[in-house]
């Protein structure tokens, strides 16, 4: 599995990528968490970016067994986990199937379960009827942010999504949308934060509501002036709330 990395100090940080991006997504805060001197690692899921070649399961618990693999060829045995979007999901279920290996937990733009799972179905038939190509991208991207993208941005955003594999992308927006942690998040007993954009609508604040009730140590902030990447679209604001809890003191780091 390809991985972008940051040596340093203490438990490692990996974070973990949503539906149709890479690493890239995450790399200003694996280079913020490099100037605290925090290792931190963001792999590309299989199917996706680096690697787009790599076979599934392209699932939510096969993401989840294949992030610990990939700790387990770095010698890694206990993480701090970040997850945005479908990644959040993934992160779930590796809290859920790996627990012995997570120190805390944080959430982004994501969710416990899908509120339509009918229509999101529908929408991976879509995506496995018609071609791969810039319209496709574009109609996978079009939620990833409250405000329009252009330049440099806009040009990563559908470069990435245009070189994700068509068969992993349609599996893992199946997985997605059966996904259902709601009745779980309980046993999760690490500390977890859930950070959300105001104008998400793939997964709102109230999803992260629900969440709080279930997890017996989860604190939620929200962004007002973004969607679905507040990591991208607020990275100040973001940071400021991100790197203290990613960095806290007794979780071995």
């Amino acid at each position: 599995m390809y991985f972008m990395e940051r040596r340093g100090a203490g438990v490692p940080v990996v974070c973990v990528h949503g539906f149709c991006q890479s690493s890239a997504y995450w790399e200003p805060t694996l280079d913020r968490l490099a100037e605290s001197g925090r290792a931190a690692i963001a792999p590309d899921l299989p199917g996706f970016g680096g690697s787009a070649d790599q076979p599934g399961p392209y699932t939510m618990e096969g993401y989840a067994d294949a992030v610990a693999r990939m700790l387990d060829a770095q010698g890694i045995s206990r993480i701090v986990l970040v997850g945005g979007s479908m990644g959040g999901v993934v992160a779930q279920h590796f809290a859920l199937r790996h627990f012995d290996r997570l120190e805390r937990l944080l959430l982004v733009a994501t969710g416990a379960f899908t509120t339509d799972p009918a229509a999101a179905l529908a929408k991976a038939d879509v995506l496995a009827s018609g071609p791969w190509n810039a319209a496709t991208a574009e109609s996978v991207v079009a939620g990833f942010f409250h405000q329009p993208q252009a330049g440099a941005r806009k040009e990563m955003v559908m470069r990435i999504a245009m070189g994700a594999s068509q068969p992993a992308a349609v599996e893992a927006a199946r997985s997605n949308a059966r996904s259902n942690t709601f009745d779980r998040l309980g046993s999760i007993a690490v500390p977890v934060m859930i950070i959300q954009g105001r104008h998400d609508t793939a997964r709102t604040p109230e999803h992260a509501a629900a969440m709080q009730k279930q997890i017996a140590d989860c604190h939620i902030a929200v962004l007002p002036n973004s969607g679905h990447t507040p990591q991208l679209e607020e990275p100040d604001a973001f940071h400021d709330l991100a790197l203290p809890f990613l960095t806290a003191k007794g979780d071995g780091g």
